[in-house]
Order: C-alpha cells, then structure tokens, then sequence
C-alpha cells in the first residue's frame, strides 16, 4: 500500500494554525492522563505538558514524531515540562493503546485531514475506545463556509471528484498543486459523528478559525463527554 501525503509531507510543513480555546481549560483536571490524536510537530502537546498535564502525542508522520521528541527534550523547556510529553507514530483509526487508558482527548483541525467518512468514524470510535467512561473529547474543526465565495466554489467545482459536500482540493499554496483532499464539515454532521459514536456534545460554539493557508473561516469547537 503506497504512503499517504501525511506520513510523507516534510514533519514541519503539517499545518498547525491554531491555537487552544479557552474553554479547555474549565474541563482539564490537575492529574489527567491526555492524549493528542493527530499531533503533528507537538506544538498542543507540549503547550498542555507546560500546564503539568502527562500528555501522549500520536501522529502519523514519522518525522514529524521525530520532531516532536526533539522539542519535548529542549534545553528551552521549564523543568516542569521535562519528561511530561511522550510521542509515538500510529495511525489515529487504529490507537495503540488499551480501552480507557486516558481521560482527556485532543482532536485539532485534524478530521479534515481525513477524506474517508468511514475512516472518520473509525477515528471517532477509537478516541471513544481509548477513553476512560465520562472522559473528554475536545475536537475544533473547519466548517462549511458557503458564504464565502472562494468556498463555495471550491466545494461545488471539487464535488463530482470528491463525491462529499463540503470536500475540496487542498492545493499546495506555492506550486498550485493538489496535496490532498480536505474536508469541511456541517453542524449536523459533526454533530451527529460524535452522538453516533456514543458522544453526548456538552459544549458547542462556532469561532473564527484560521486556515493553514492564512483564510478566516467559521469552525467549531466542541466538547464531547463520553457516556
């Protein structure tokens, strides 16, 4: 089976263009084991590591984990930090880790890395796996942004290839080349991901997002609680 873009794509080069919501904060616990599906180059993960938390980042990319073991042993770190964060390549749709090993989840701006609605799922099902009954999962993503001209005519000219509402073309920004397909989600869709999956939404707000590529775009941020 031939690599994806995410395990080739150079570590440093995967988007990470947003920050942490506030709204984390009232719902993380001082002894919580967390896990950061998707974690790209670290930044989340050793951001929460700062805060005390004991935090394990997966990602897909092997350099990118490479990186991110780099980072947590910094001589810039706070001692605190130190020994905090652990990092390991894995594919997000099958975890390696034993049923109810954390209590908190991060999922940020990754589903729409995912092109699959199936593997979506899969993904969804497996951080409901991994986490401890009533644990958390914190997910921000794109929306649909039909409003928005340069959307709305990216989902309707991509539609016939992608066959899904709200997938696209990702285009490398310099060379004007598709990287991958990317994919915006409605509320109802989202929504219903995490219910079917046995999530119940506990916080829901759409925020301003920022897009890899710089775009300000309606997305949302969510907090689902494991039942």
């Amino acid at each position: 089976m031939s690599k994806s873009f995410w395990e080739t794509i150079p570590g440093k080069n995967i988007p990470s263009s947003l920050e942490l919501y506030p709204v984390i904060h009232s719902y993380l616990q001082d002894d919580y084991k967390i896990l950061d599906i998707g974690c790209g180059f670290g930044k989340i993960s050793l951001e929460l590591a700062s805060l005390g938390y004991l935090v394990t980042g997966i990602d897909i990319n092997p350099e990118a984990v490479k990186l991110s073991k780099a980072a947590s042993k910094s001589p810039e770190l706070d001692t605190e930090t130190e020994g905090r964060a652990e990092f390991n390549v894995g594919n997000a749709s099958y975890l390696p880790f034993h049923r109810s090993s954390f209590d908190f989840a991060v999922m940020q701006a990754f589903l729409t890395s995912v092109p699959d609605p199936q593997e979506r799922a899969r993904i969804i099902q497996e951080a409901f796996r991994v986490l401890k009954p009533e644990g958390y999962l914190y997910l921000v993503d794109f929306g649909q942004n039909w409003h928005l001209k340069i959307y709305r005519k990216r989902y309707l000219q991509d539609f016939p290839v992608t066959k899904e509402e709200g997938s696209f073309f990702a285009l490398n920004p310099e060379t004007g080349e598709t990287e991958f397909i990317a994919h915006h989600f409605s509320e109802k869709e989202l929504v219903f991901l995490l219910v079917d999956c046995g999530f119940e939404i506990d916080y829901f707000r759409v925020e301003e997002l920022k897009t890899r590529t710089g775009n300000k775009i309606n997305g949302f941020v969510i907090m689902a609680k494991k039942l």
